[in-house]
């Protein structure tokens, strides 16, 4: 690799570090926004994606197979890169749920706490749940939808056994599930085969990736309604997602 590619590849790096401490530091500014009627950091987040995915050169094509423009809900999505929290971030009206472990990532965790982020710890099980409950319904009340990753974790094979947090969720409040499938072209590009730390995979990943595509697939919405039970409903939109990834 010639020294003017590593360059640019390095300047690219850099950019998207400034652009994504840009815009935290704009949603630290307008956090007070959450409490009116504005949704300044829903456009925030929408931005920082969309300016994001332009400096890296990633490309996006959305397939609104759904036409429900007015869903407030829980989105699923399999998780396998980075890029997916920025593309479905500039995508989705709504806002996602994370680990806790988040909030120590330099400058994004600064960014999701001001972001209406949703941070859960995984190991109070019910009361991990009942939090996330709560707050998922001021979300909702806000006109917003909730992003999840129901995998728990990035892969890059897919599907791996779904989380019941965003099913609980949907069955208790009767909201609906909108499963949400990021196709990248070509993957090797994007989607790491081995999980490791986001700076390290984002530099790695920007020295192949000359150009990319990312096909959005937001697919029909899933009435919790129509099922028994929460493990019923998420068998059903495990089903529904693995079907279309394959």
């Amino acid at each position: 690799m010639t020294r003017i590619i590593r360059s640019i590849l390095i300047i690219k790096f850099l950019l998207l570090c400034i652009n994504t401490l840009f815009f935290t530091i704009l949603a630290l500014l307008f956090f007070w926004s959450r409490y009116t009627s504005l949704n300044i950091d829903y456009y925030l987040m929408k931005a920082w994606g969309r300016t994001s995915t332009f400096i890296y050169g990633i490309k996006r094509e959305r397939t609104n197979e759904s036409r429900d423009k007015d869903f407030v809900g829980v989105y699923v999505a399999p998780h396998s890169s980075f890029w997916d929290i920025i593309l479905l971030g500039s995508e989705l009206r709504g806002f996602f749920v994370s680990k806790t472990e988040v909030v120590k990532w330099p400058i994004i965790g600064l960014g999701a706490k001001f972001v209406r982020t949703v941070f859960i710890d995984r190991e109070k099980g019910v009361s991990a749940l009942k939090s996330m409950e709560k707050s998922s319904q001021k979300i909702f009340n806000s006109g917003n939808s909730l992003i999840v990753f129901p995998e728990g974790t990035r892969s890059y094979e897919h599907m791996q056994p779904l989380k019941s947090g965003p099913f609980h969720v949907s069955f208790t409040t009767g909201r609906p599930i909108k499963p949400v499938i990021i196709t990248y072209y070509p993957k090797e590009s994007v989607v790491p085969r081995k999980k490791g730390n986001f700076i390290k995979e984002l530099m790695i990943q920007s020295m192949s990736m000359q150009s990319a595509m990312a096909k959005i697939n937001i697919l029909e919405s899933i009435k919790p309604q129509d099922f028994k039970s929460i493990d019923e409903l998420k068998k059903h939109v495990f089903m529904v997602m693995d079907d279309y990834y394959k």
